[in-house]
């Protein structure tokens, strides 16, 4: 997934920082070059470190939950109901980071917003701490939530527009 999920949340990188500089300076009334400046920084380091270790991380959740399953014996005895569109969407889910060919084209916009969960976590924590204990907002009040809030905007906008965008690649593609 990643060479699919991380070109599409580079391409709409200068409107997360918009989305989360707007809302930051709103809810905070800091300055906007501040605001601006710091929300860009933040969104920097988390995309170049943030979506990699989040996709990596749920890889090795993926890797030791198959081969435990495998392992135990416990997937063989699980009722997978082939074909049934719940079990899809659960192996699909579990198998986000690293899916093998799949039929459905639903299942890589799909795999994308499962690993969009990881990065909102690891991003909202990453940029809380820059934005808060690095002072980066010069903001006299405590921004923690505020900055977990706009995280919340950046990722709704980027699970809305990705998915329209990897669905349009998909109808384009002969994937």
């Amino acid at each position: 997934m990643l060479p699919f999920a991380y070109p599409v949340i580079l391409v709409f990188l200068i409107p997360v920082i918009a989305i989360e500089a707007i809302y930051l300076r709103a809810r905070l009334k800091t300055d906007w070059g501040v605001t601006l400046a710091a929300t860009a920084k933040a969104n920097v380091v988390t995309m170049l470190l943030g979506y990699p270790l989040a996709w990596l991380l749920f890889l090795g959740i993926e890797l030791v939950l198959w081969l435990t399953l495998a392992v135990t014996g416990v997937g063989d005895r699980l009722q997978w109901a082939p074909g049934h569109a719940i079990a899809k969407m659960v192996i699909v889910a579990t198998s986000a980071a690293w899916m093998g060919p799949v039929e459905e084209r639903w299942a890589i916009p799909f795999a994308f917003v499962v690993l969009l969960i990881p990065s909102f976590i690891l991003s909202g924590f990453v940029e809380s701490r820059l934005l808060e204990r690095k002072g980066w907002l010069h903001c006299d009040s405590p921004c923690s939530l505020a900055v977990w809030q706009a995280n919340a905007l950046s990722y709704l906008f980027l699970a809305i527009v990705g998915c329209i965008a990897l669905w349009s690649f998909l109808g384009r593609s002969k994937l």
